[in-house]
């Protein structure tokens, strides 16, 4: 789809100061900065850092009591908080939305009471992980993915033991029970929240499991065990039977496949276990309304509340099948772009006046983020300038100063000599800015500058308004620098939103989240992201697609337009299912909806105010 250029011919390359010290090394696929695992890869502040698979909230080693393990929240109902009025915008009883912080269920073993496990991310995808704990006495491998109903554990040589921050209420087996002792293959668990919740324990292993009750809070089993054991929050009981049925078989990743001609993606599911049954997956709203229906997939009652998208509906399928139906047909002007004949004597005196600014000024600046906005308007400037047939704005000796300007202006990026130049980072293979990296690397070592873009904040923000500019010139002089400008260009593209799943040069979409249906803005947190990946803002998320179109109408590149129509749609569908929130908005509390916007969105928190 884009030609695979060396980014270190372009780009000097370093390797980044924050290495992802729970990643295996001998796993060799980038390790992401920007995904739902990212968390994984690094201890946190009281390791708190969540991962969200969801409908599961896991935690690794947190010190909630009981021994350390893999911790698994499953809130059914939001803390809901309410703002006073400020700055002339009304009180709202709904101003954000977060999940408490509590633990649900722990699975852990009981040698872990003296052993801390060491975490260890043995393998990765686009929609799964493989985390270890491992001990001198023995591990357990967690395989987590997107949507899981299950949370499966695979025992090897270590003494199950299970903890709750609940009062254990009731426990009962399918086998054997006497005096708070319980031997069977399926255990129910009922604790003292409200509203009450029960979980369900499935041993897979060849032998039953004999679990004994400790205390209010503990079930620690009878001997040591090897094996899968699963673990699932029951919805309901009507559900328990689905649950029963598909117990045995998990997911372990996807692979993500287009068929750009329709406009479908299709996640296809790994799978361990038995693989003589298919997944049951729980799947967003977006989901359930943009699925094939071409009877591949199986519907369930069971539901449960997701961290922050509304309520998930769990489906049986090995694959997925979206499809969206209304792809934009926009691409360098708007439907209409010729204003009326009254107001364009009044738009060429102001398109006069911004030509004869000082684009150094305006365009060479501090941080790429704010010299790209610069750049962008400039750029399209130009472009209404040098399409008059299509905007009726006709000025000839204005359009040549216009593009002039701006290619000089450009230029200094594209020889990467502007005030913070780019590097290739070859250990998370991606670009990133000078500025924020160590003074040992030649930045100034705060790793808050440009907003953080060296840490792999934004990058779809930053890169977006330089990859428009670009698109631009390209498009209105193709003979300038051809060679140049195309392999800078789509080196940044791929940085955000490389396609190959083979390329060793760069990330898989790293901003783009398939299952979630739009960008993560947040890279890497020295402290952990504590409330997880964030979306910071929906027009600059679109900006940097756009662009992406943009460059592909330039380059001829008909696949790469078709993608970016493609995540264009699916962003749409999804920013209106948890964003932008008109009156039939299913997803939110009604007192949030009269928000009508998020301000910020995190995967464990949505808040009206952004900063």
């Amino acid at each position: 789809m884009l030609a695979r250029e060396s980014p270190s011919s372009v780009f000097p390359a370093i390797s980044h100061p924050f290495p992802p010290i729970y990643a295996d090394t001998s796993f060799t696929k980038p390790v992401p900065t920007n995904s739902w695992i990212s968390n994984l890869f690094y201890p946190s502040t009281g390791n708190l850092a969540p991962t969200t698979p969801d409908p599961y909230i896991l935690r690794l080693l947190d010190d909630f009591g009981g021994n350390p393990g893999l911790s698994i929240s499953q809130p059914s109902q939001k803390v809901v908080g309410s703002y006073s009025s400020m700055n002339n915008v009304p009180e709202t009883p709904a101003g954000y939305i977060v999940n408490g912080v509590v633990v649900d269920f722990r699975v852990t073993s009981a040698e872990w009471k003296d052993q801390r496990p060491e975490p260890l991310i043995t393998s990765w995808d686009l929609f799964g992980a493989n985390i270890r704990l491992q001990s001198k006495s023995g591990s357990i491998d967690f395989p987590v993915a997107r949507g899981m109903s299950y949370v499966t554990a695979l025992y090897n040589d270590l003494t199950p033991q299970f903890f709750t921050q609940h009062a254990i209420l009731q426990v009962s087996s399918d086998m054997f029970q006497s005096n708070d002792t319980y031997t069977g293959r399926k255990f129910k668990l009922s604790f003292n929240d409200n509203p009450t919740s029960t979980f369900i324990i499935y041993a897979l292993g060849k032998e039953p499991l004999t679990l004994k009750k400790s205390g209010n809070n503990n079930l620690v089993a009878a001997s040591k065990y090897n094996g899968p054991i699963q673990v699932t929050k029951l919805p309901s009981k009507e559900s328990e039977i689905v649950l029963d049925f598909n117990r045995g078989t998990w997911a372990t990743g996807g692979d993500i496949k287009f068929d750009l001609n329709r406009n479908s993606y299709t996640i296809e599911w790994k799978q361990g276990g038995n693989h003589s049954k298919n997944l049951l997956m729980y799947a967003y709203p977006h989901h359930m309304k943009s699925f094939i229906r071409d009877g591949s997939l199986k519907k369930t009652n069971l539901k449960l509340q997701s961290s922050t998208k509304g309520t998930m509906q769990a489906v049986v399928g090995n694959v997925w099948t979206l499809i969206e139906k209304n792809v934009s047909s926009i691409d360098w002007f708007p439907s209409n772009p010729t204003p009326e004949a009254s107001t364009r004597n009044e738009i060429m005196e102001n398109l006069v006046s911004d030509v004869r600014l000082n684009y150094t000024e305006e365009t060479l600046k501090g941080d790429n983020y704010f010299s790209g906005k610069g750049l962008q308007k400039l750029a399209l400037i130009s472009l209404l300038l040098n399409k008059p047939n299509q905007t009726a704005l006709k000025n000839q000796e204005l359009a040549e100063e216009s593009l002039n300007k701006i290619k000089a202006a450009f230029l200094p990026y594209l020889e990467n000599r502007q005030m913070d130049p780019f590097r290739y980072d070859a250990l998370y293979k991606g670009i990133v800015s000078l500025n924020g990296l160590p003074t040992e690397l030649g930045g100034t070592g705060n790793r808050d500058a440009a907003f953080g873009h060296s840490y792999y904040n934004d990058h779809h923000y930053h890169q977006g308004y330089l990859i428009v500019t670009a698109a631009i010139i390209h498009y209105l002089d193709p003979a300038w620098k051809t060679n140049q400008i195309r392999k800078w260009t789509e080196i940044l593209i791929q940085d955000v939103n490389c396609q190959a799943s083979d390329n060793a040069d760069f990330a898989q979409f790293r901003n783009w989240d398939w299952f979630a249906g739009h960008t993560w803005a947040g890279g890497i947190k020295i402290n952990g992201a504590l409330d997880g990946r964030d979306q910071e803002s929906v027009p600059e998320s679109v900006n940097f697609y756009w662009g992406m179109k943009l460059w592909g109408l330039a380059t001829k590149n008909t696949d790469l337009v078709k993608l970016a129509n493609l995540q264009l749609a699916v962003m749409k569908r999804a920013t209106y299912e948890y964003f932008w929130m008109l009156d039939g908005n299913e997803n939110r509390p009604p007192a949030m909806i009269k928000n009508k916007v998020a301000g910020i969105f995190f995967e464990q928190k949505i808040d009206y105010v952004s900063s």
